[in-house]
């Protein structure tokens, strides 16, 4: 038996995150993405495949680094960016 490292209840069934490696109880693990609540929590709101490195100044989405530009000390996602030359294009 060992403990959940988000909650630290024990339990017997503890799952193994697939992206940081977290051993979590039943409640802090999402059976679909196969991922513990805090890296579920902070993936990239536009792949949903890594974990966000920041925020869209524009949109306020969580972002990663290959969804997103830096732009004067900002992150932009690149739906924003798209939507910004769309219009000045």
């Amino acid at each position: 038996m060992g403990r959940c490292e988000i909650c630290g209840v024990a339990a017997s069934d503890l799952r193994r995150c697939q992206l940081c490696g977290r051993l979590v109880c039943r409640a802090h693990y999402d059976e679909a993405s196969r991922l513990c609540e805090v890296c579920r929590s902070t993936m990239c709101e536009i792949c949903r495949a890594a974990l966000a490195a920041g925020v869209c100044s524009r949109c306020g989405r969580l972002v990663c680094e290959d969804c997103s530009v830096m732009r004067r000390a900002a992150f932009i996602c690149l739906e924003c960016l798209r939507g910004k030359r769309a219009r000045e294009g």
